[in-house]
C-alpha cells in the first residue's frame, strides 16, 4: 500500500488509549476506500493463518477523505509498530529465520485450505489492489488460468485501453506485443511434475524485502500485504538468495523449473511497476527479461516473432554470405525501403521481395543478405494526410507484424533518407566487424522517383519499382532527360510489375465506407490487403478511427 509502516520514526509515534495508531494511512486515489477495506481483510486472513508464528499490525477503521464525495481518497486507521533496525551483518541471519517461518506457515495455510471449501483452487473470497490495480481473485481450478487471466492479461489490457497510459502506448506498444507472443507459452513455464509441492497455499501477495521487518520484541512482522492462495513461489521469488536458499532447505529442495517461473513472476512484477508506479527506468530489465522467456520457449528463435525488443535498428534477421569461395563475387546488399506506411500493405512486402529476386540474379549478382523498412517522420506524415495520418506507434506495431515470418525488419529511427543509410550500415558493422563490406539499395516506387532521385545520395543505389496506376515508362523517361550522368549510372529501373492494385489509400478510402461494428465484413474487406495479424490488430485497436477523419476524435 502508499504507507510502509516500517519506516516510521520511533520519535513521532503517539499514545491513544495506550496504543500506538498509525495515521499515515492517507490515499487521495479514487479506490482508497475499497483499497484499505481489502488490505483490513487481508491482514485478518494472514492473522487467522499465521497466528502467533508473525506479528501482523492490527487495522481499525477506514473512512473516505471527503463525506461529500467517495472519489476523493480515504483514510486508513492500523496499530503503528516499532520497527528494529537490522544490522548488515546480521541481515542474512534474520532472512534464512523468516525463510523457514515463511516455509512452515506456507504449509500449514496450505494443509487448512485442502480441507477447506475451495480445497485445491487458487483465488481468494474477496478481490484487492497492487499498488492502484484491483486484482481479481476469483477462484480458478487450475493456477495457468489463474494467473494468465487474472494477473498477467489485465496488466496487458490496461497498457492498451487505460486513458491515463494512453500517451505511453508508443512505449507500451512493444511491451503489449510481445507479451501477446508470450501468452500461449506460459502454461509450459507453469507446469510442473511437482504439483503437491506448488498446491495452493495462503500467500503475502506482495513480499518484498521492503515488507517485512522486526519489532523491538525481535518478533517478525509482515504488512502491506495483497494475500490469496496460490503456489509458494509467487512469494519468494522477489526474496534475497539466501532466504531463497534458507526456503528450500526448509522444503527438502527447490521444484523443477523454478528458475524460469520467477522470470514470469518476476515479469509481472516489473510491468505492474512500470503501469502503476511510472518507473520507466525499469523498461529495459523488461525488454531482457521478455527475450529471456521468449527464447526459452523457442518463440525468440522463429522468424515469426523476431521483435528487435527495444532495439531502433535490430539487426538479428541479417543473413551472412553462405560461402565466400564462389567463383562470382558478390556485393553484400542490404535494401532500404522508405515511406509512410500509413498503414502497410501486402503490397510494399511483395516489392521487397521482388526487388531482392530481381538482384540476385544476373546481371546484377547482389547477395541480399537483409532488408528495412523505413517509416518517414510522424511530422511528415501529419502534413501529408493531416485528416487522417496514422500515429507512429500504431505504425510501428503494424509494420512489425506485417514483417513477421519475413526476412525484413523495420528501421525505427526516423532519419533522414541518408542518414538512415549510415546508421543501418553502422549497426550492422558493429555486430559484425568494421571489415564487413556492405552497401545500401534505396527502394522507390515510379511515382516517388523525383523526390529519391534527388534526396538519395548518388553513392547508393536506387532501385524504381514500376507501380499500377501509373504510366511508368514515360515518368522514366521524363526523369532520366533530366538526370546527372552520376544519378543515372546508379539508377536500377525494374520493370513491368506483375503484382495486384494495392495502396494505402485504398485501405484508408475502404474506411470511410465501412461500418465500424461489423468486423466480418471489414475482415473480408482487407483480407487482400494487409496481413491477417495486422487486420486483427486494426479491429481491436479500432484504427479505422484515424482514417476516418482524425479531427472528429
Amino acid at each position: 500500500m502508499d504507507t510502509d509502516i516500517g519506516n516510521h520514526p520511533e520519535e513521532s509515534s503517539s499514545q491513544l488509549c495506550a496504543m500506538q495508531i498509525d495515521l499515515q494511512h492517507v490515499n487521495k486515489n479514487k479506490h482508497a476506500k475499497q483499497m484499505f477495506d481489502a488490505e483490513a481483510i487481508g491482514l485478518h486472513a494472514l492473522q487467522e493463518a499465521y497466528g502467533d508464528s508473525v506479528r501482523i499490525p492490527l487495522s481499525f477503521a477506514s473512512g473516505y477523505l471527503s463525506q461529500f464525495d467517495d472519489n476523493q481518497g480515504g483514510w486508513f486507521l492500523a496499530e503503528f509498530v516499532k520497527m528494529k533496525k537490522i544490522r548488515t551483518k546480521d541481515s542474512n541471519l534474520k532472512d534464512c529465520q523468516f525463510a523457514q517461518v515463511l516455509a512452515k506457515m506456507h504449509q500449514i495455510s496450505a494443509e487448512t485450505h485442502s480441507r477447506s471449501l475451495h480445497s485445491g483452487q487458487y483465488g481468494f473470497h474477496t478481490n484487492n489492489f497492487y499498488i492502484h490495480t484491483e486484482q481479481d481473485n476469483t477462484w480458478q481450478n487450475d493456477w495457468s488460468h489463474f494467473f494468465i487471466e487474472q494477473r498477467f492479461k489485465p496488466i496487458i489490457q490496461r497498457m492498451k485501453i487505460d486513458p491515463h497510459l494512453i500517451d505511453d502506448h508508443e512505449k507500451n506498444m512493444e511491451l503489449i506485443l510481445l507479451c501477446e507472443r508470450l501468452i500461449p507459452h506460459i502454461p509450459s513455464f507453469l507446469a510442473s511434475s511437482n504439483q503437491v509441492q506448488l498446491r495452493p497455499c495462503l500467500l503475502h501477495g506482495d513480499l518484498s524485502s521492503q515488507n517485512w521487518a522486526l519489532d523491538k520484541q525481535d518478533r517478525i512482522v509482515i504488512f502491506d500485504g495483497s494475500p490469496f492462495y496460490g503456489p509458494f513461489e509467487v512469494d519468494i521469488f522477489t526474496m534475497p538468495d539466501v532466504f531463497i536458499s534458507a526456503y528450500f532447505d526448509a522444503i527438502g529442495g527447490p521444484v523443477e523449473g523454478y528458475e524460469i517461473r520467477f522470470e514470469l513472476y518476476n515479469l509481472l512484477r516489473l510491468l505492474r511497476s512500470i503501469i502503476d508506479a511510472g518507473l520507466d527506468t525499469w523498461r529495459p530489465i523488461v525488454f531482457q527479461s521478455l527475450s529471456k522467456l521468449l527464447t526459452h520457449c523457442g518463440a525468440w528463435t522463429l522468424p515469426l516473432f523476431r521483435f528487435p525488443c527495444g532495439v531502433k535498428t535490430p539487426v538479428d534477421k541479417i543473413k551472412l554470405p553462405s560461402s565466400t569461395n564462389s567463383t562470382i563475387q558478390k556485393k553484400n546488399v542490404v535494401l532500404l525501403y522508405g515511406g509512410g506506411f500509413c498503414p502497410i500493405h501486402l503490397n510494399h512486402l511483395a516489392v521487397m521481395d521482388f526487388v531482392a529476386e530481381t538482384l540476385e540474379k544476373s546481371p546484377y549478382e547482389f547477395e541480399i543478405i537483409g532488408g528495412y523498412f523505413c517509416p518517414s517522420s510522424q511530422n511528415w506524415i501529419e502534413k501529408k494526410l493531416p485528416e487522417n495520418y496514422l500515429p507512429n506507434a500504431y505504425r510501428e506495431a503494424l509494420l512489425m507484424l506485417s514483417t513477421e515470418g519475413t526476412r525484413w525488419m523495420v528501421d525505427r529511427n526516423y532519419s533522414l533518407v541518408n542518414t538512415h543509410a549510415k546508421n543501418i550500415i553502422k549497426a550492422i558493422q558493429s555486430s559484425y566487424g568494421t571489415d564487413f563490406e556492405i552497401t545500401v539499395v534505396h527502394i522507390c516506387g515510379i511515382d516517388a522517383i523525383q523526390y529519391n532521385g534527388d534526396k538519395v545520395s548518388t553513392q547508393y543505389p536506387l532501385v524504381i519499382v514500376d507501380r499500377l496506376g501509373y504510366d511508368g515508362e514515360i515518368l522514366w523517361k521524363e526523369y532520366i532527360q533530366t538526370a546527372t550522368t552520376k544519378n543515372r549510372e546508379r539508377l536500377i529501373w525494374i520493370s513491368p510489375w506483375k503484382g495486384e492494385t494495392r495502396s494505402s489509400t485504398m485501405i484508408r478510402n475502404l474506411f470511410t465506407n465501412l461500418n465500424d461494428n461489423n468486423h466480418i465484413e471489414t475482415r473480408q474487406s482487407l483480407q487482400n490487403l494487409l496481413t491477417p495479424s495486422c487486420i486483427d490488430y486494426i479491429l481491436e485497436y479500432k484504427l479505422q478511427k484515424w482514417f476516418q477523419s482524425h479531427k472528429v476524435l
